[in-house]
């Protein structure tokens, strides 16, 4: 790693920690029948992905749950998009932290669930679902980023959206609670 990026990752990890300091959220497991607000985190940069969590969202919707979608999209001209809020690289300081408005008032809401629909690193997304006041966070499983969600799912080494979203939602399915 280069000395930019490794001073870069500093100054992420300690903005980052700061944040995490201040939180005061109690995390609790919920299955999929429980949780009624339901916020996406998602890489909007790709199209495709738009179409997959419109789709995604649209289903949730019907299953009467409330859902909110914030996007990120890697690149400096796209800044808005129809049904999502979305940020971009103009919306992040020098270390890929997120410094916009639209950011801070998701991470706010206190979803029942919130899903990090996205594979691999991506440190805006990664920086919004660990300072997010959602109940219970779930992502895709990377072994450094174990501080991220509360429940990781093993995608075995797929990229795509929809294998991450169909495996998140069954085991949510399979949580069972103590009577």
């Amino acid at each position: 790693m280069k000395y930019w990026d490794r001073l870069k990752n500093y100054f992420y990890r300690r903005t980052l920690d700061e944040r995490v300091k201040n939180l005061n959220v109690k995390h609790n497991i919920i299955n999929w029948n429980d949780a009624k607000s339901i916020g996406i985190v998602y890489d909007s940069t790709n199209a495709d992905n738009d179409t997959v969590i419109a789709g995604f969202a649209q289903r949730l919707r019907e299953q009467n749950k409330v859902v909110e979608i914030l996007g990120f999209v890697n690149d400096k001209k796209i800044d808005t998009k129809d049904g999502v809020t979305v940020f971009n690289k103009k919306n992040l300081t020098w270390t890929e932290v997120p410094d916009d408005e639209r950011v801070e008032k998701f991470v706010a809401q206190k979803f029942d669930l919130l899903l990090g629909c996205f594979i691999g690193e991506n440190l805006p997304l990664e920086f919004v679902t660990r300072i997010s006041n959602a109940r219970w966070r779930v992502g895709a499983y990377v072994e450094n980023k174990t501080d991220c969600y509360d429940m990781m799912v093993n995608v075995s080494g797929k990229t795509e959206l929809p294998y991450l979203i169909e495996q998140t939602t069954y085991f949510l399915n399979q949580i069972k609670y103590d009577s």
